[in-house]
């Protein structure tokens, strides 16, 4: 049987690896700034991230003479990954009246209305309207009550939504993969870094931001923990669990990224 929790606040994950050397490293002649990092890891590695900044993370005893003509290798792969996520970039949107909202894809407008007694969040059209304005609000307190009001929604939408979901491709994935894993329980809350996760028990948590993707995105999501009941790393058998599930999980996987980038999450 699967458990449906819900949570409305996220928390840190401490850092497994202690940072041995940490500095801001800055390449005039290049054009180029990144933070350096020397932890527990077994290889040099670069990465860029969606607002540009490039971080470099080294083994404890590589010579400095090597992270630099690393990095100096990988000079163009870092102006083309800044040149596409400069082209995706999208801008986080508070949730105020007017401002739109996405719904399994759709656009909506954010209404506030009167908060009447037993009033719920409704779509009218293509206006989402949200029972939150009483007496005496306005300014900042009205904003407010329209941010509380979007987000209680959006988590009470992602949790229907989601635990379906998951029920119909928890079962198909048992049947397609002709094993008995299965989900024990569902945590949707918000997540501002991935959009999913899953414990060895068979707990799996995903983004209550979710819910405003088409659904064939949410479907990988979930097909991708529900993967991880069978392997909890991503291996050549993850990505062939995948693949059985999702002919076409590469596709959607660059989709979800592209997603990710223009739609920042709230």
């Amino acid at each position: 049987m699967l458990t449906l929790c819900r949570r409305r606040r996220s928390s840190r994950q401490k850092n497994a690896r202690r940072i041995l050397e940490e500095r801001n490293v800055s390449l005039p002649d290049a054009d180029i700034s990144f933070l350096f990092q020397r932890d527990g890891c077994r290889t040099l590695r670069m990465t860029v991230r969606a607002d540009g900044s490039v971080r470099v993370k080294a083994p404890a005893l590589i010579p400095w003479e090597d992270v630099l003509a690393f990095v100096r290798s990988r000079l163009d792969w870092v102006r083309e990954k800044r040149a596409f996520f400069a082209e995706h970039r999208g801008v986080t949107a508070p949730a105020r009246e007017g401002s739109a909202a996405l719904y399994l894809g759709r656009t909506f407008t954010l209404r506030p209305v009167p908060a009447l007694r037993n009033a719920r969040a409704h779509f009218r059209g293509k206006t989402l309207e949200l029972p939150c304005l009483r007496p005496g609000l306005d300014g900042e307190a009205r904003d407010r009550a329209v941010e509380r009001a979007f987000l209680s929604w959006r988590l009470d939408a992602a949790s229907l939504i989601l635990s379906r979901r998951l029920s119909r491709l928890d079962q198909h994935a048992r049947e397609r993969l002709g094993d008995h894993a299965a989900a024990h329980s569902l945590t949707v809350r918000s997540l501002k870094r991935r959009w999913g996760s899953c414990s060895v028990q068979g707990d799996i948590t995903l983004a209550a931001q979710l819910v405003e993707m088409p659904l064939p995105l949410i479907d990988y999501v979930i097909c991708h923990e529900l993967c991880h009941l069978r392997a909890m790393n991503h291996g050549p058998a993850f990505h062939a669990l995948l693949r059985m599930l999702l002919p076409d999980a590469e596709e959607r996987e660059k989709r979800i990224r592209i997603w990710g980038l223009e739609h920042p999450r709230t």
